[in-house]
């Protein structure tokens, strides 16, 4: 149903109520983690290849595969 109909899944075109990229992570997800997917991103973003390297082996220590598919989420998210 939509907004229409007293459930607020769809706002004004834009899509469904929820989806899209979110700068907080996954409920629960380790705050090291959450910080190296971030700094990794901006990395990606100025090009830093030994940057990247160095914080890819930092969020393999903490991370799980919540971590891990939104270092995708994030990576894919336009800028």
């Amino acid at each position: 149903m939509t907004a229409a109909h007293g459930f607020p899944e769809e706002r004004r075109g834009r899509g469904p109520v929820g989806h899209g990229p979110s700068a907080a992570g996954p409920v629960g997800m380790d705050p090291r983690a959450r910080d190296a997917i971030e700094d990794i991103v901006r990395a990606v973003r100025e090009g830093d290849d030994a940057r990247i390297r160095t914080l890819l082996a930092t969020l393999a220590a903490v991370a799980d595969t919540a971590a891990l598919l939104y270092l995708r989420e994030r990576l894919y998210a336009p800028q």
